[in-house]
């Protein structure tokens, strides 16, 4: 199993640092919008740069569906913990947020660090927290040597936050914290690239979740594993971002598992979640919202209104359809019979597992690219979903003025991309609309070499994309 207690981050850390150092060359504040998805590390990022500063820290978390006096309560207790100068005069409590900001960062002359996380959650408890933030920030925080940092898993949420005519607009650094990539997950767990890559198709590079791979092992030994254990971190992780991020009484949770199981089209989600028009479309709209699931369209040069939807997170994805159907075997201990659907299932649904990291890492290595590097990528289908093309590469979103190149992705254990396979991919690329010039590329799980494909990528030429 991996056990490194932290991975990756080295750039966000080492931007964390040279924010800390600005503040404290200028003696002047900054405020740090630090967001990504939730369990993807946000804090255990934020903790492990406290620790490792020389400057004091204030760590607080917000509760969801706490009071705002048992929020400040909780603030004043944290700063009253810590080595800040104005800890002594935090035991008596605080009034208001403003003073209590006003008193964790005065009274000091070296840099201090103070950590606001889960924002959205004291947000939902009280909106003019936001206008507070702005004003106590103006008035007092960005005058002094202090590193404010408000962490959120709300994406949409946190990045309102910072646009324009919002209270916080242009007086922040806007910090993203992604999911490992495969190449961390590679470096992790000690993969060769094409398992690496299947791993991140499991792990959606979270790395609660990263770390319990087993040592060597594949991606059965990790499903095998992960399925039959209730707390494991596949299973307890997905609960906590559902739990956290859609309500119980909402139509988006039956939604959002009908998307992961693969039913994907306006109509048919209708269909099987027995919802009207308009019900469906609030449920896809609070999804799109939170960017729990995409939106496709076939990407070619012509506009389409042909619809699917997909969920955006790895993790969720494999949570969706191998987790949730089967939790009440998994909880009971009695899940050896839907473990082995699941495997069953995998061995049929990896390649499909693997397009969405493949397509984003073929277009990182098109973007290098000075010549042809794509902007766009997608995949083509038709109505009639007879002809379905894996890769669509064109030089700009959401539709292309030309397509650069079209390309088929063989995840096969032991067969390469043939002769066959390109003579099916050129039949395809006649009938996406701009593809008349496109070049022909492939993706080859196994090595292959084929005359007539302008490139063919290997697992390690993906996973030199992300280093």
């Amino acid at each position: 199993m991996a056990t490194s207690p932290f991975a990756g981050r080295k750039a966000e850390l080492t931007r964390l640092a040279s924010l800390l150092r600005e503040a404290a060359s200028t003696e002047t504040g900054r405020l740090v919008v630090l967001r990504g998805r939730r369990q993807v590390g946000k804090s255990t990022l934020v903790e492990t740069f406290c620790a490792g500063a020389s400057a004091p820290s204030a760590y607080f978390t917000a509760a969801r569906r706490q009071t705002a006096a048992g929020s400040l309560a909780s603030f004043s207790e944290v700063v009253a913990q810590s080595r800040l100068a104005g800890s002594a005069a935090a035991t008596s409590g605080f009034t208001g947020w403003e003073q209590a900001l006003d008193i964790a960062t005065a009274g000091s002359d070296i840099p201090s660090i103070i950590v606001i996380d889960e924002l959205p959650w004291l947000l939902e408890m009280d909106e003019t927290i936001e206008g507070l933030l702005q004003r106590v920030w103006d008035r007092v925080v960005r005058k002094r040597p202090v590193l404010l940092i408000l962490i959120g898993s709300d994406l949409a949420m946190m990045d309102a936050l910072t646009e324009y005519g919002r209270p916080l607009y242009d007086r922040s650094t806007i910090v993203g914290v992604d999911p490992l990539t495969p190449a961390d997950v590679a470096d992790l767990t000690g993969l060769t690239s094409a398992d690496a890559i299947e791993a991140w198709s499991l792990t959606g590079g979270y790395p609660n979740v990263v770390r319990a791979w087993p040592s060597g092992g594949t991606a059965v030994d990790f499903l095998t594993a992960q399925l039959s254990d209730p707390s494991s971190p596949l299973i307890v992780s997905g609960e906590r971002k559902i739990a956290a991020e859609f309500p119980a009484d909402a139509f988006a949770r039956p939604v959002l598992d009908a998307i992961g199981s693969g039913t994907r089209e306006f109509t048919k989600l209708a269909q099987r979640c027995g919802l009207t028009g308009s019900s469906l479309e609030r449920a896809l709209g609070m999804l799109l919202e939170k960017r729990a699931i995409e939106r496709e369209r076939p990407y070619s040069t012509d506009t389409s209104k042909l619809t699917q939807y997909r969920i955006a997170d790895a993790h969720l994805r494999v949570w969706t359809r191998y987790v949730a159907p089967n939790m009440p075997a998994i909880e009971r201990g009695a899940g050896t019979a839907a473990l082995r659907r699941v495997l069953a299932d995998w061995e049929a649904w990896r390649g499909l597992a693997v397009e969405p990291i493949i397509r984003e890492s073929v277009l990182r290595l098109s973007l290098r690219d000075d010549e042809r590097g794509a902007a766009g990528v997608g995949r083509w289908w038709r109505r009639d979903r007879h002809t379905e093309v894996d890769l669509v590469l064109g030089d700009r979103l959401p539709v292309a003025g030309r397509i650069l190149a079209v390309g088929s992705i063989k995840w096969r254990q032991t067969e390469p991309f043939t002769v066959t396979d390109l003579r099916n991919l050129s039949h395809a690329a006649a009938q996406i609309p701009g593809a008349e010039r496109a070049d022909l590329v492939a993706v080859s799980r196994t090595p292959a070499t084929v005359e007539g494909v302008a490139h063919l990528w290997t697992p390690d030429d993906l996973l030199a994309a992300w280093r």
